[in-house]
């Protein structure tokens, strides 16, 4: 059985951008260095929810650019 978040571990930069209230450039930008979790489906790069959540709740406060290298 899923859980219930499961559909919410990724999202596009247009919607993370929405949901941040900051423009889809700036989070473009935040994905292209790193700034924020992402990963590459297909030919889309995607916010990495599960890995944002995760660093939050293990206590992480800045994002910097480097933090998040793209494999």
């Amino acid at each position: 059985m899923s859980k219930p978040d499961e559909s919410l571990d990724l999202c596009s930069l247009k919607t993370f951008a929405e949901l941040s209230g900051v423009s889809v450039e700036e989070v473009a930008d935040w994905a292209a260095t790193g700034t924020i979790p992402t990963l590459k489906l297909a030919d889309f790069r995607m916010v990495n929810l599960a890995r944002l959540r995760a660093d939050l709740t293990k206590g992480k406060a800045e994002f910097k650019e480097g933090d998040y290298a793209h494999a």
